[in-house]
């Protein structure tokens, strides 16, 4: 029934499609004519067609280029679209310098036990790769030179892993490196690398100031339960300052200090420390030098 409607109305307007209509507008009182329009089937479909999409468009340009935008579901403040931008490039950045400062804090603990990491490389691409030496005395020679260049290496790996003590004065020598004393109060253990004790003990009472002995930036901060509270300030040089023992922290990570800036206090939260005493080391390029050295005044 549905499909005979259908063919009967399909038929009539294919018969009508280009007849003439007139739409005529008259005056109510006298019936004059006060405006004529000459019409066909094709040309109001066309101007139907033609004036949904000039709409559509229309309507569409004063939604993305106005501020009505913001009145519809699914579209973004200008302004917080640009806070959010500007956010996102916030933590990115943020989650780059955590992980170069993960990559160095990793590395500087491997300095201090002394652990050397071997990375693997990633194999060459293709078209990279060098061209095969056919010549069987050139790959020999090419062979030996590699052999002779990983030995070399090995060697140097060796050297640095058992290498334990670079005396400080081998590499400074200029008297901007001369540091200050970071606590008051008696020595009472040296530095001695045979007893791989590699820093000095001051003695003092507890809750004294320790100081930083050179401008830095504080690098890190740790509870340790036989070395009490840790804290190491990273100067310029390739040098680190390390305070052990300490009691309360001043300064909190990746604070830039001055020469003499209160970094915490004294204590003796350690199970190896019976009185308060603060075990200061200094370190250049991952290994320990003598801090007696190199104290002004000394």
């Amino acid at each position: 029934m549905k499909s005979k409607s259908f063919k009967l109305f399909w038929k009539k307007l294919r018969k009508n499609w280009s007849r003439h209509f007139s739409l005529v507008i008259r005056n109510e009182k006298n019936l004059s004519e006060v405006f004529k329009l000459r019409l066909t089937p094709r040309k109001i479909f066309v101007l139907g067609i033609t004036t949904f999409l000039l709409i559509t468009t229309l309507t569409a340009l004063l939604i993305a280029f106005t501020p009505l935008r913001v009145y519809v579901p699914g579209y973004t403040n200008p302004i917080e679209y640009n806070l959010y931008k500007k956010m996102l490039i916030r933590v990115d950045s943020i989650e780059k310098i955590h992980a170069i400062q993960k990559v160095y804090l990793d590395n500087f603990v491997n300095l201090l036990n002394d652990i050397v990491v071997f990375e693997e490389m990633n194999a060459p691409v293709e078209s990279e790769v060098t061209p095969r030496v056919t010549n069987k005395e050139k790959a020999e020679q090419a062979t030996k030179q590699v052999n002779e260049i990983a030995e070399q290496l090995i060697l140097e790996i060796t050297e640095r892993s058992t290498k334990s003590y670079i005396p400080l004065s081998q590499y400074i020598t200029t008297p901007e490196f001369a540091f200050t004393m970071p606590a008051l109060g008696t020595i009472v253990n040296r530095f001695s690398i045979p007893d791989k004790h590699f820093g000095i003990d001051i003695e003092n009472e507890k809750g004294t100031l320790i100081t930083s002995i050179a401008d830095g930036v504080v690098i890190f901060t740790e509870a340790s339960e036989n070395e009490g509270n840790i804290m190491m300030v990273q100067h310029s040089g390739n040098i680190i300052s390390m305070y052990k023992n300490v009691d309360k922290f001043l300064k909190k990570v990746g604070t830039k200090i001055k020469n003499g800036d209160p970094i915490a206090t004294m204590g003796n939260k350690g199970t190896e420390s019976p009185k308060p005493y603060l075990h200061f080391e200094i370190w250049y390029n991952g290994s320990p030098v003598n801090p007696m050295l190199y104290f002004l005044g000394k």
